[in-house]
């Protein structure tokens, strides 16, 4: 006995929906990737220009506290400044945490600047070194 193609056609009933179903959750993952990837490119550009700022403000000869206040809040809590002073440059490394959403994980940024010591600011240093 053979079945007529309208008995066919019931039983291919709903694959559609499941294949749209599967498609949609590809689509909500590749644009959660997207957003967690555009967080973190600003925030490591957010970095980078803090450690920029810092290190001219380190080389005008700023306080060092009131460089790492800034530098916290233009990148956010966590954020932390590591300053090398070497052959009249100082040289800024910021770091930032940057939260993973649904590996429930953390990884960090780092931004790295450099800038020459201003002449005031070179004279302190030695001053203080000695």
């Amino acid at each position: 006995m053979t079945r007529s193609p309208l008995l066919r056609r019931g039983a291919d009933r709903g694959s559609v929906t499941a294949e749209l179903a599967a498609g949609l959750l590809v689509v909500g993952v590749v644009l959660l990737l997207a957003g967690w990837l555009a967080a973190a490119g600003t925030a490591q550009v957010r970095v980078q220009l803090a450690a920029g700022a810092a290190a001219r403000a380190l080389a005008r000869g700023e306080e060092p506290a009131a460089v790492q206040q800034r530098v916290a809040s233009a990148v956010g809590e966590g954020a932390r400044s590591e300053r090398v002073d070497a052959a009249g440059l100082v040289r800024v490394r910021v770091v930032a945490p940057l939260e993973v959403p649904v590996l429930d994980a953390r990884l960090e940024v780092s931004g790295e600047a450099v800038a020459p010591l201003e002449a005031a600011a070179e004279a302190a240093a030695v001053a203080a070194g000695s």
